[in-house]
This record gives C-alpha cells, sequence and structure tokens, in this order.
C-alpha cells in the first residue's frame, strides 16, 4: 500500500540520533522520502516529529515553532559537551544547593537571552560542523543567539539534581541553559536526562515509541501519520 503524505509522531528512545530514527523507518517501510521536524540529541528522549514524503515540504514550519522539555540536571559537575555524556572538566562535591537560590538564578533566564551554543552541536563554523572540531580537541568562537524562554519551572530538588520545565524558542540549547546555570550559581552544572514533551501543538501523548512502530504493519504505520491536509490545518504556536 502507498503511504499518506504527512506527520509521524514518534517517541525516541535514548542512545539513538534523529537521523538514525528516521533510516530506521525508511529502510523499514521502503520511505520515498522522510525527514524530521527538529533534532534531538541521542541522549535525550521524547517527540520526534517525522516528515513523510511530501509531508518534508512542511519541515520550515515545524522548525519555527515553541518545544516543551521536562530536564533533569546535575549542580557540581562541568562536562566538555555540556551533558553528562561529556568528560568531566570540574566537579565540586562539598555543596547544598538551595531551592530560593536557584529560583532566583533562573529568572534570570527567563524570557528573551542571549545564547552561546555549544561546542558539541551540529551549527557550522567556516563550513565545518562545530562537533566534527571539538573531536579534534580544539575550539572555536561562537556567537551568542537571541532566544526565547517563555516558561521555565522548577519542578524538584532532590539533593544535586533539579528538575525542570521548560517551553523555549527554536535554537534554544538545554544543555547550554544547564551549563549557563551552574556558572552563575558558581559549581556548575550539566544535564543528566532531557525529554522533549512537545513541539508546537503536537504533543508526546500523541507520538507512538519507535520499537512499536518498526514491529508493526505498513498498514499500522499508515494509520498513524497525519495527513498534510490535517496538519496544515494546525496552527503552530
Amino acid at each position: 500500500m502507498t503511504l499518506p503524505d504527512g506527520i509521524l509522531l514518534v517517541d525516541k528512545p535514548s542512545g539513538i540520533t534523529s537521523f538514525r530514527v528516521v533510516d530506521r523507518l525508511k529502510k523499514r517501510f521502503s520511505l520515498r522520502k522522510a525527514g524530521h521536524g527538529g533534532s534531538l540529541d541521542p541522549m535525550a528522549t521524547g517527540l520526534l516529529v517525522v516528515l513523510i514524503n511530501r509531508g518534508t515540504k512542511q519541515a520550515f514550519a515545524l522548525l519555527g515553532g515553541d518545544k516543551e522539555y521536562l530536564a533533569t540536571i546535575l549542580m557540581g559537575t562541568e562536562t566538555d559537551s555540556q551533558d553528562i555524556t561529556g568528560r568531566v572538566t570540574r566537579k565540586v562535591d562539598k555543596i547544598s544547593p538551595g531551592w530560593e537560590a536557584i529560583e532566583e538564578v533562573l529568572e534570570r533566564f527567563r524570557g528573551e537571552i542571549r545564547q552561546v551554543p555549544p561546542m558539541i552541536s551540529a551549527l557550522k563554523y567556516r563550513g565545518e560542523r562545530l562537533y566534527a572540531i571539538a573531536r579534534r580537541g580544539e575550539e572555536v568562537p561562537r556567537s551568542p543567539r537571541t532566544v526565547i524562554i517563555s516558561e521555565l519551572t522548577m519542578l524538584d530538588l532532590s539533593g544535586l539534581y533539579l528538575k525542570i520545565k521548560i517551553r523555549c524558542s527554536k535554537g534554544t540549547y538545554i544543555r547550554a541553559l544547564s551549563h549557563d546555570l551552574g556558572r552563575i550559581l558558581g559549581y556548575g552544572a550539566c544535564l543528566t536526562a532531557l525529554r522533549r514533551t512537545a513541539v508546537g501543538p503536537f504533543r508526546l501523548a500523541d507520538a507512538y515509541p519507535l520499537s512499536k512502530l518498526l514491529a508493526g504493519s505498513r498498514e499500522e504505520l499508515a494509520s498513524r501519520i497525519i495527513p498534510i491536509k490535517v496538519f496544515t490545518k494546525q496552527k503552530l504556536r
């Protein structure tokens, strides 16, 4: 059967790149064309919007929508990647983060802010991806970019682990937010878990686990694709 043109909401597991998720779906179902509307780091989980066939032409609209995340941050540890998968560059053991002190610092990140992208990212410097430069142990200047944090809420503080909810504009790096938060607090921090819960009007609750999609039939996949005619009527936020 011919699969409809549209979008597929996937619950991405940890330990796999967004590109690999799309590639596995393409090979499993012999898709002519597929892409995604905004990547997640390999460590991250949650909502990945996959565009099927002519649905790939709608990527520009998805990339402009706000995104929501649930993040866990480890206080007192910095890494070269700004998340727990990187090499530890600083560790402070004897700290006791306080709710009020963290809340006061978080206030600085609400609204329109300037953020320096991490070295380990897909952005380019003189035609080369930053992550490729970082792999050689090099660091290059990165210009700060304007992003908007429309929601930043503390959910829990347990020992050195802080859980927060974020709603932000495109181009926001939660790893960089974690790193900058730690720097202002004075003892460093890094991201240990990240789950994307929304992209524009689309919600994680409506997504399907990648393993379930790959184990299903072509007919089942077709029934889970949102057709272009439905997608284009949705108002992206």
